[in-house]
């Protein structure tokens, strides 16, 4: 009989270059980072609330982050304006990601992953900067920990921001998704109107009069 191997045997090896600290403890500081960056501008604003209600979300800083409920709660008409501005591909990628759980995990703090992965990857850094860890060894350590068949899954260890857009893409029937800043990060910066006054200024041609 073909033994049929289980997630934890199919996924691929990727030996550890650092020790890292144990998946819990990750967790924490990747709510604590999406929150913080999310205050801080460099995620959406959304992110402030994990598109979750306010209630459960001052439970998890609680459980998570003790005595650190920093400008919060949030009073409810922002926090609800907030709330509305989460696009729908994040809550497509949490769903992704609660189909993925790793089997005996505590699924609350897996649903709380979930969300600030998802936050983190409307981001326009890695994911790993944008969930504020210090570097890839910690992200394969949650994902292994909170999601292994997604983690099983990139057999060619693609950066992971981008395997989960492509996941996504496949699950939704949307092939080559990618994450939502991908196309605006490629663009040029906008240029306001008084700086385009300005380089017209320094390249119109000098009149023949004001030669000396």
């Amino acid at each position: 009989m073909i033994h049929a191997l289980t997630p934890m045997e199919a996924a691929p090896f990727r030996p550890p270059t650092a020790l890292v600290p144990p998946a819990e403890a990750l967790l924490a500081g990747a709510v604590a980072a999406v929150l913080r960056h999310a205050r801080e501008g460099s995620l959406p604003l959304f992110a402030r609330t994990l598109g979750m209600p306010q209630r459960e979300l001052l439970a998890l800083v609680e459980h998570c982050l003790p005595g650190r409920r920093d400008n919060m709660p949030i009073p409810a008409s922002k926090y609800a304006a907030l709330a509305e501005h989460a696009p729908v591909v994040f809550h497509e990628l949490v769903a992704l990601l609660l189909a993925g759980v790793t089997p005996g995990v505590d699924g609350r703090q897996a649903g709380w992953l979930a969300r600030a992965v998802a936050a983190a990857g409307m981001g326009r850094r890695h994911l790993w900067q944008d969930l504020g860890l210090a570097g890839r060894e910690e992200v394969l350590a949650l994902l292994r920990h909170y999601f292994l068949p997604l983690y099983a899954a990139n057999t060619d260890d693609i950066k992971w921001k981008r395997f989960l857009f492509e996941q996504l893409g496949r699950t939704l029937g949307r092939p080559g998704l990618r994450p939502p800043v991908a196309v605006a990060a490629s663009r040029p910066p906008p240029v306001s109107a008084a700086a385009r006054r300005r380089t017209r200024r320094r390249t119109a041609p000098t009149s023949r009069g004001s030669v000396r």
